[in-house]
């Protein structure tokens, strides 16, 4: 990712916690959560591909699954263009941030209900020290909030380099027009670099620290659901 892109989405959390429950300068005091670590079942984290221009939601069979029975899904996710090799259209794609995983707001007596709807293979537990079985394993708050917060700055970063290509296009189209030569380096759609993260996240996020959480988050997701396996 360039610098000049990095340094204009650079929201602190505090920041961007305040923009997403549209508080102002007051405290950030949200409604008390408990989020489950969820196994996906093969192919449950597929999204729809959509053409530019396209309103759709982008949703992943297990996030529409969910949301029909009633529970709140968080999917961190992110999103790339590809061109179209023939009709040269550009097509967003979306993408889980951990491939197998995702997360969901759920109480006690949801748990059975959560693993039976289709696209669930089953809630994340971890096995209590005084022998009185598994118990699902609750995510700190403080997790999905950095998570949140990751994939809203992804998302920005996103929106800006489709902003700049849509632009770049129109520039060309225009200069076409006018019977001009297209600068070459006008075509040059700067394009995500990605790296050995879960589920192939592009390298666009802007701090160290982040890239760390996501591989951290990543392996306790591994290592709960390779204890249950």
């Amino acid at each position: 990712m360039n610098h000049e892109m990095s340094s204009a989405f650079n929201v602190n959390e505090t920041a961007f916690r305040e923009l997403r429950n549209g508080e102002g300068g007051r405290r950030w005091n949200p409604p008390p959560e408990t989020w489950y670590g969820i196994k996906a079942a093969p192919g449950a984290q597929r999204c729809p591909s959509m053409r530019d221009g396209q309103d759709r939601k982008g949703e992943s069979i297990i996030e529409r699954n969910l949301r029909n029975e009633g529970f709140e899904a968080f999917m961190p996710s992110y999103r790339i263009e590809v061109q179209h090799h023939r009709q040269r259209h550009w097509i967003e794609r979306r993408f889980p941030t951990f491939v197998g995983y995702l997360f969901v707001n759920i109480g006690p007596d949801d748990f059975r209900t959560v693993e039976e709807v289709t696209g669930v293979s089953k809630i994340l537990r971890f096995t209590r020290s005084n022998d009185e079985g598994s118990m699902p394993f609750a995510f700190p708050q403080e997790t999905i909030d950095r998570l949140r917060y990751i994939a809203w700055e992804q998302e920005q970063i996103f929106l800006a380099a489709r902003a700049r290509r849509q632009r770049e296009e129109e520039i060309e189209e225009e200069q076409r027009r006018r019977g001009k030569p297209v600068n070459a380096s006008s075509r040059r759609i700067r394009r995500a670099q990605f790296t050995e993260l879960g589920g192939g996240l592009s390298f666009s996020l802007s701090s160290a620290s982040s890239r760390a959480f996501i591989t951290e988050t990543l392996q306790t997701l591994g290592n709960i659901a390779n204890k249950l396996d």
